[in-house]
């Protein structure tokens, strides 16, 4: 069997992937992995094969008016915690779906590009990523069965549920034309002369490595599957393969914190002047913009680290500190670390948030608000109070109890078969 993943093109949307791809790969079957041309390095570095899609021809852009129109079609109240969830990932939804719109020329190099290879290829099998819906038309365009690769939430699931809601209640306004799915994604599916659709948006079915105990949409199929964290490879520094004569805490803020600020990051100086006075030590993978030259402040006990795998270091962690995206998330749930999550505001760490404090596997915070001061008195109980290593053991279970990517190999084998529209 041929399989193509497809992804948007992020890390953090890649490696959740690779864990399934090498059991399929293990399987004996064929895999290919797309994506544009910058992930191709990331893509080969795993072991899989690339199919480089090229690059837009200018970045997508998104309006203020798009997203208002798009808040208005969902109608959360002002203020809810889902308003300002909305707010905080709306603009990366809108982003991620324009990647693959026609441009102001009517090009649209990425889906065609994509397409193109599938046609070539002719996998029985495509899997991709929610934020590429482009691979749901290659899959359809080449007849193969069309998958979902989950990475976190099931935002699309969501949105869809809270329009159709929307649209069945006369006093919301809403009509079945304000759709803001369909407005994101339509522009992808008609140059393939498709009408957006359900079956478009979540394909045949669904590999979900989320646990149970977070909310999902009813009514679409649904695979179950564990996730195996993967946070790329790299040699094993000699310092690492020894024990720590003390507790050992990593910070990590995953790429957004790499990208979004210009100066430090309020979160690592609050962090390190926390730690600079605690017998731990920290091992922060920070890059300078993070740091902004200011290494005058990284205490004696901290150690940096621009790229180091969290799946070699996490190990060895008696908690961690991070952003609250899910790569992380799980990769220390994979070894019971209690988590200490300090979100900006009220973004998309508002799922991992929840979970972690519904089985009390850590605290927290708000970068808003956020004093050192916070930081010390948090971790410290962390690292002392024992009911913290029984909810990241509970964690752990959630995680634990779903089946492996070797595991549901032959369930893919056998959904492949029933859904692939060719003989």
């Amino acid at each position: 069997m041929r399989i193509l993943f497809a992804v948007a093109p992020l890390t953090a949307h890649l490696y959740p992937s690779v864990p399934l791809a090498w059991a399929l790969q293990s399987a004996g079957h064929e895999v290919r992995v797309a994506s544009n041309d910058g992930l191709v390095e990331q893509i080969t570095a795993t072991g899989l094969t690339a199919v480089g899609l090229g690059e837009p021809t200018s970045p997508p852009t998104v309006t203020d008016a798009e997203l208002d129109r798009f808040s208005d079609a969902l109608g959360f109240p002002a203020g809810s915690e889902f308003a300002q969830l909305w707010r905080a990932t709306r603009y990366y939804m809108a982003a991620a779906y324009k990647r693959y719109h026609p441009d102001e020329d009517g090009r649209q190099e990425l889906a065609a590009a994509l397409v193109a290879a599938a046609r070539t290829w002719r996998p029985d099998l495509v899997i991709w990523d929610p934020a590429c819906p482009a691979g749901s038309v290659a899959a359809r365009e080449c007849g193969a069965a069309s998958a979902r690769m989950m990475w976190g939430p099931d935002y699309s699931g969501w949105v869809r549920r809270r329009f159709a809601e929307r649209v069945a209640d006369p006093a919301s306004g809403v009509t079945a034309d304000q759709d803001p799915l369909a407005a994101l994604q339509a522009p992808v599916f008609e140059p393939f002369g498709h009408e957006f659709d359900d079956d478009l948006l979540f394909g045949d079915f669904t590999v979900d490595p989320m646990p149970p105990q977070l909310p999902t949409p009813d009514g679409l199929r649904r695979i179950p599957m564990r996730w195996v964290p993967y946070t790329g490879a790299a040699p094993v520094p000699e310092w690492l393969r020894r024990p720590s004569s003390r507790p050992r805490v990593c910070l990590s803020l995953g790429v957004t914190g790499r990208t979004v600020h210009d100066g430090p990051d309020a979160r690592v100086m609050a962090t390190f002047e926390a730690v600079a006075d605690m017998d731990v030590e920290v091992v922060a993978t920070v890059n300078a913009d993070q740091l902004g030259g200011d290494t005058a402040r990284i205490p004696a006990n901290v150690r940096i680290f621009d790229y180091l795998p969290l799946t070699q270091v996490m190990p060895t962690c008696a908690a961690v500190v991070h952003h609250g995206g899910f790569g992380t998330f799980f990769a220390a749930a994979a070894h019971r670390v209690p988590q200490m999550i300090i979100m900006e505001e009220l973004g998309s760490a508002l799922n991992s948030t929840r979970y972690l404090k519904s089985r009390g596997a850590g605290v927290v915070l708000n970068s808003g608000d956020l004093t050192a001061a916070r930081v010390r008195d948090e971790l410290s109980r962390m690292l002392t109070e024992p009911s913290f290593q029984r909810g990241a053991a509970a964690v752990h279970a959630d995680m634990s109890a779903a089946p492996g990517p070797g595991e549901i190999v032959p369930v893919l084998e056998r959904m492949a078969a029933q859904f692939r529209r060719r003989d």
